[in-house]
Formats: structure tokens, sequence, C-alpha cells
């Protein structure tokens, strides 16, 4: 029996077979080609990402060793007084976190060490000594912009305090501490703490305290960014913004910190009067009983 096909029809079939062909060859190279494409693409992704993180980590390391700020004294206080903000009284020019001291005076008993003598942490006049230097009482205060009591304790005897300074009944010192960094992802107790630094070098005493006062009032928030941080300060007269983009003087409140919790400092707030440590109720009573006893009243 004679075949139906005529060699008309298998010629057109071999010609849709080719063109099949060569059109399922064309369409595997686009596919291989956005394929490779694509593959290009995430590798630029992923090593954008990996560069970034490296920058990221490397603007974050904080070197062990750093400069003293002018506003502060070698154990990184901050001291007010109402003639300003002390400047350039540190002994030393850089402070290293690998180097700090311990204390070798003692603070009376309080209501916490059972009866028991404490160490005075470096830099504060024995209770003893400080009733006959001749100057106003000292309130040296352990804080942390972060942390919820202190801003109570801001809240409850800030204006108070600042207005102490002013008139010159005492003099204020204030040392920023970093304890609560865990609490945030971006470090902000010690950003906060190294911003004070760059502000007291700016402004006067009752304009750094007022610049404290509002840091305090955003406490429990989740932490403010350095945009956040400098725009608070530029209202206030400080522009702060390179300092922290530069973790300026994170180093000197790595040191801090290490040498507080060195010398007993374990929370926030502790705060001394004239080398007493406060542990009661109430703060202006505790202060006011100082002041009054240092005047022979």
């Amino acid at each position: 029996m004679a075949s139906s096909t005529s060699p008309r029809s298998s010629e057109a079939r071999e010609k849709a077979r080719q063109i099949a062909a060569k059109q399922s060859k064309g369409a595997g190279k686009k596919s291989r080609l956005w394929w490779q494409i694509g593959v290009v693409v995430v590798l630029v992704l992923i090593i954008g990402i990996i560069a970034a993180v490296y920058t990221h980590n490397k603007k974050s390391e904080i070197p062990d060793a750093g400069p003293v700020p002018a506003s502060a004294n070698q154990y990184g206080g901050i001291v007010l007084t109402k003639d300003g903000i002390k400047k350039d009284t540190s002994d030393v020019d850089e402070r290293d976190v690998n180097d700090v001291k311990k204390s070798s005076e003692s603070a009376p008993p309080d209501d916490e060490s059972n009866g028991k003598e404490t160490t005075l942490p470096l830099g504060m006049t024995t209770s003893e000594d400080s009733k006959k230097n001749g100057e106003p009482a000292r309130v040296t205060t352990f804080q942390d912009y972060n942390c919820v009591h202190c801003a109570e304790f801001e809240k409850a005897n800030g204006d108070e305090i600042k207005q102490k300074v002013l008139n010159g009944d005492i003099t204020l010192e204030i040392r920023n501490l970093n304890f609560l960094d865990q609490e945030t992802s971006t470090e902000y107790s010690s950003r906060a703490a190294a911003a004070a630094y760059s502000v007291a070098d700016q402004v006067s005493p009752e304009k750094f305290l007022d610049w404290q006062q509002e840091m305090f009032s955003h406490q429990g928030q989740g932490g403010m960014s350095n945009k956040e941080i400098a725009k608070i300060a530029d209202k206030y007269g400080a522009d702060i913004k390179d300092d922290l983009d530069n973790n300026k003087y994170r180093p000197m409140v790595n040191v801090l910190v290490a040498e507080s919790k060195k010398n007993d400092v374990q929370g926030t707030p502790t705060t001394y009067v004239d080398g007493r440590k406060f542990t009661g109720q109430s703060f202006p009573d505790f202060l006011n009983g100082i002041i009054k006893d240092k005047s022979g009243q």
C-alpha cells in the first residue's frame, strides 16, 4: 500500500521541527542568560551587604585608649559649678581601659553595707576631709541616660540640684555609665554618655542640665539615633554631630565604666555627697543635712 504522506507534507513537518528546535534553543539561551544575570545580581548584593557590615563593624570598634575630654577630669566626671563647667582639669591627656585604678579610700557605712565601710570611688574626697575643705558640698552621681531609675531621680531632684549648682550651694559631678547598653541594639547608653562630654565642652551648666533633662525625658523609648541626640544638643547651643559619628569619646566612657565597676559601683543611679553614699528615701533631706552640717549651723 502506497504512503499517503506527500513529499510536500514531509518537507513542511521538517521545517516546523527545525523552527521549533531553533526556538527551543533560543529560549534556552535566554533562560541561561537571565539565570546568569540573576546570579550576578545576587553576588553583587551579597558583596554589598558584606562590605556594609564590615564598614559598620569597623566604625563600631572602639579603641582601648582615647582622649580625656576637655570637659572631664581623669575619672570621666563632668564637674559643674556656678562659675561654669570645669575644663582641662585632667592630669593626663589619654586614658586606657586596660589601665584602671582601685581606690584606697573608704566611704562611711550606709544602709546597704550592713554597717561596713565601702570603697570610695576614685577622685572623691572623704567625708572627713570634705567637712573642713571650705568648698561647697560636692554631689557626685553615677547615672545612665537609659536608666528608668535615673530618669525618676532626675524628675524628682533635677530642678533643685540645678538651682543649688547655679546658686553656688553645691558642686555637681556627673559620671555617665553604659550599664544598659544591652537594652538597645545601638549601644545607646554609651553614645549618650559620649555625647554629654561634647555638650559640656560647649555650653553653660544651666544649658547642660537642661539638655540632660530632655535626654532623660526620652528614657525607655528604645534609644535615640546620633542624629536625634545631636538635634537635642543643637537646641541648647552645642554642635556634636561629628564627635558622635566619630565615636570620639567612647573610649573614655569605657574607661569610666571599667573603673567604676572596679570601685564597687554596681548600679545607677549611685550618688555621693561629700564622700557619703545616698541610700535613703529623700535626697533633698540627705543633701540639705550635709550642707547644714558643713556650714556649722
